[in-house]
């Protein structure tokens, strides 16, 4: 039990409420719960009730016992004066002269029960054992809020990238995509090679992937030390005079990540990839403004690793490979994590509501991601159509579940609203 619950309890007014009375015995008549308020000061504003014969306008403060209006020092606090009724789930503090409700007797003990089992639950969800009986409806409303929540998080973090770059689109879109293909295990450092080495300097090497390679290669530090093998030293030999040239600042060595990965997944393929791609092109984030259709998007991340990046995982062995492809999955995760909400940002910010609308069918027209929490949820029977219902997904067990906010959910409302009723 917490207040929460009880704040939830009278605003959805899952309790008895036929001849209502104060603690005083007086006619208690509900003719507006009030406003919920999430701010400092009373609980719910604006509220209306009767309480025999008279009106009353004003505020409704929630406890779990009554005794916590002194604990909280509401007493001396001048925003608590309009208070007109204090609900309570036990009265023990008769010295307090405000009208009073209690609703201990008047809230069904079953839904309490499952309330409590709900907070307390070690099952990978609180609703776990009710979930499959929730109308469809229900959840797929949920998970369109969800999704709009996660993309907007994301653009709200996108766009504090964007005023580091100073509103430069083309150098924050690089950024992120960078930070992207290292995805969970490399991400920092691959964003770090990024932020170390402006977008502006790629552009001077626009089509010549080798020399876009030996900057980003030798800003990751993977040029240092002796090769055996002729392109590394040609790699090595490039940066040097590209390091000096730019006046690069070296960056302090960075962590890389090869252990329990697929090769393919290797940050030495990755940035091969990455080079090829930004090399390829001019203005990244424009190209993809003008792109309407989800394949032609998808195209334009369609590189693979230079050519000796075919029969190598790294510098110091030769050792032939299945493919030096950016495989359709990591396509459909950058689009998913990066391009998606970019344009959703980029909407918002030019007040061009297309790019929004443009945000959200990419990730309907994506196929859902495959990982461990969403294959948890499809044993659950929740199986996602599209990127867009995977992504509320992971919203929903990641900001929701794990953090039991099952009052502020609509699956949670309407499995404890069936229990009350």
């Amino acid at each position: 039990m917490n207040e929460a619950f009880i704040q939830y309890i009278w605003k959805m007014k899952l309790f008895n409420t036929s001849d209502l009375k104060t603690t005083d015995g007086e006619p208690l008549l509900i003719i507006h719960s009030g406003e919920h308020n999430f701010h400092s000061g009373p609980d719910f504003t604006n509220a209306r009730i009767k309480l025999g014969d008279t009106i009353w306008a004003g505020n409704v403060e929630i406890h779990i016992r009554s005794c916590d209006w002194k604990i909280h020092k509401h007493v001396s606090d001048r925003a608590y004066d309009n208070v007109i009724l204090h609900v309570v789930f036990e009265h023990d503090d008769t010295e307090n002269k405000l009208p009073t409700l209690i609703l201990k007797d008047r809230i069904d003990v079953k839904l309490i029960s499952l309330y409590n089992f709900m907070m307390q639950t070690s099952a990978w969800i609180p609703c776990e054992k009710n979930i499959r009986f929730t109308d469809e409806i229900i959840i797929k409303n949920q998970l369109n809020r969800l999704l709009t929540e996660r993309i907007e998080k994301k653009a709200l973090n996108f766009e504090q990238r964007l005023l580091l770059n100073t509103n430069d689109w083309e150098e924050t879109c690089y950024q992120l995509i960078a930070r992207n293909l290292g995805t969970n295990v490399n991400a920092e450092p691959f964003e770090r090679v990024a932020r170390s080495l402006p977008y502006k300097t790629i552009l001077k090497h626009i089509n010549n992937p080798m020399q876009v390679e030996a900057l980003l290669f030798g800003q990751a530090g993977f040029l240092e030390g002796n090769f055996r093998e002729l392109y590394p030293n040609q790699l090595q030999s490039e940066y040097q005079f590209l390091k000096k040239k730019y006046q690069l600042e070296g960056i302090r060595p960075l962590e890389w990540k090869f252990l329990r990965m697929r090769p393919a997944n290797f940050p030495t393929i990755r940035m091969s990839q990455f080079a090829n791609f930004v090399a390829a092109k001019e203005k990244i984030f424009s190209a993809i403004l003008e792109l309407n259709d989800i394949k032609k998007i998808k195209k334009l991340f369609e590189v693979n690793a230079g050519d000796y990046w075919k029969e190598h995982y790294h510098f110091k062995k030769a050792v032939p490979i299945k493919s030096s492809a950016l495989g359709a999955d990591m396509i459909n995760l950058i689009l998913i994590n990066t391009i998606s909400p970019l344009l959703f940002l980029y909407g918002q910010k030019t007040g061009e509501l297309q790019y929004i609308t443009r945000a959200i069918d990419l990730l309907e027209n994506l196929e859902p991601e495959h990982n461990n929490i969403i294959h948890k949820w499809e044993s659950l029977g929740l199986k996602p159509k599209n990127a867009a219902e995977s992504q509320a997904l992971l919203e929903l067990k990641k900001n929701y579940c794990e953090n039991k906010r099952c009052l502020e959910c609509a699956i949670g409302h309407k499995i404890l609203k069936s229990e009350k009723n």
